[in-house]
């Protein structure tokens, strides 16, 4: 994780490289895309091949030639990487001394098996510099005020709204959006007066649904940016009647493979060409496409051809914008509600950034049987003894129900539900409402 001085420092150096070099690019033809990603993945392919073992151990079976004139072919050549390969074999992946040398992060863990990954600082002030230019797309401005309703979870002794005066950014509480809490968020926007509001749309739609039964109005918002969960239509169509401004979606992944930007025409996702390469593969259901990417800057930690395990609603088609490619939509993770004793609702991505922090944990899966209730099943690394994985759950269950009002029931001994699909889900909603 980053501290906020390297942030703010790596935040700076990303809006360096949007004036020096993404403002351009945004509108090169095609031609100059191409170039621009057929010489850094070349890079990228001679380095892995050079210094990653896991590419080195399977260059010969699969004929990969690093020097290749057309790198993309030789792209092609390998298969697609799931996240179980990346997640069995960690170390494989990485350059010496990773861990010291980059920046961590986790993937959020929404199928119940969160994932470390580094990536090189130079990849994450590109990834900065490319944030900035969709936020620009926006109308934001240097420190325009932002309210943020996403990842933020207050300790025992802190507020439910915590203020980043670096940024000009107040935080939150997601955890807490019952009537008395949106009352005292509400008290605090109408004075503080955001230019945006940022967060995750399950969250955002419960601040939309309070401000429109309450008949309350924020005139002074621009636009609204989301991100981490799918946006609905209906979530859409909330937000711009509660706020009267457009929703600018963000598509990325803790695996740091590609990201997407809506523009301003509020038609389908860009494809940030310079970030990462993009295949879209036929899936098993007519007319959506895998997202298959590659991060062409990532030297710590090189994921080529990587299933991102999210689709396309069709392939890429040209934006009138003149920004170049987009995608109609994207299909990701879309996660019921946990409904609270007051029959308030806190979104379960809250608990998939809780958990991700916690590298003592390998697998997890929720499930609600009843109002204000939940059970979580755990499973420890192999390394943690049976004392202390009580020790353990005693505190998360603990600090759970402090952070969410929930009655928490955790356990390690049932086995997790595998659906007749085969999938792992991270959350069962048994509650329908």
């Amino acid at each position: 994780m980053l501290d906020l001085i390297q942030d703010a420092l790596l935040t700076f150096k990303g809006i360096i490289r949007y004036h020096s070099l993404l403002k351009k690019s945004q509108f090169w033809n095609s031609e100059q895309k191409l170039s621009y990603q057929k010489k850094h993945l070349s890079i990228l392919l001679k380095h892995a091949f050079r210094n990653i073992s896991w590419y080195s151990n399977i260059q010969k079976k699969y004929d990969i030639r690093p020097n290749s004139s057309n790198p993309f072919d030789e792209l092609k050549k390998l298969p697609i990487l799931s996240k179980s390969d990346v997640r069995n074999n960690h170390a494989d992946f990485c350059v010496p001394h990773a861990s010291k040398n980059s920046l961590t992060f986790s993937t959020s863990g929404t199928t119940g098996e969160p994932l470390a990954v580094y990536t090189s600082k130079n990849q994450w002030i590109l990834e900065q510099g490319i944030i900035w230019r969709s936020w620009k797309w926006a109308g934001y401005r240097f420190r325009d005020k932002v309210a943020i309703f996403r990842s933020y979870a207050p300790g025992k002794d802190e507020t439910k709204i915590k203020k980043d005066f670096l940024r000009n950014w107040s935080y939150f509480s997601v955890f807490d959006m019952d009537d008395d809490s949106m009352d005292k968020y509400f008290d605090y926007l109408t004075k503080w007066k955001p230019k945006f509001l940022r967060g995750y749309p399950s969250a955002l739609l419960l601040v939309a649904e309070y401000a429109i039964k309450n008949n309350v109005k924020l005139p002074h918002l621009k636009g609204i940016f989301t991100a981490s969960e799918v946006v609905h239509n209906i979530q859409r169509d909330k937000l711009k009647e509660a706020f009267g401004v457009n929703v600018f979606d963000h598509y990325g992944q803790a695996e740091i493979t590609c990201m997407f930007h809506e523009c301003e025409i509020h038609e389908g996702m860009h494809i940030d060409s310079e970030y990462g390469y993009v295949e879209l593969l036929p899936s098993s259901s007519e007319g959506l496409y895998k997202i298959i990417a590659t991060n062409l800057h990532n030297l710590s930690m090189p994921l080529l051809r990587y299933d991102t395990g999210d689709l396309s609603d069709g392939t890429f088609v040209e934006c009138c914008c003149k920004k170049g490619l987009k995608l109609k939509k994207i299909h990701g993770r879309d996660d019921d509600y946990i409904i609270k004793k007051d029959n308030s609702r806190i979104s379960t991505i809250n608990l998939y950034t809780y958990f991700a922090k916690l590298d003592y944990i390998n697998k997890f899966q929720m499930q609600q049987n009843s109002i204000g209730t939940l059970e979580i099943i755990l499973k420890f690394n192999s390394n943690i003894d049976k004392p202390h994985q009580d020790i353990k759950k005693e505190f998360i269950k603990s600090d759970l129900s402090e952070k969410t009002g929930l009655d928490i029931i955790i356990s390690s001994e049932k086995s997790l539900y595998q659906s007749l699909e085969g999938k792992l889900p991270s959350f069962i909603q048994n509650i329908r409402t």
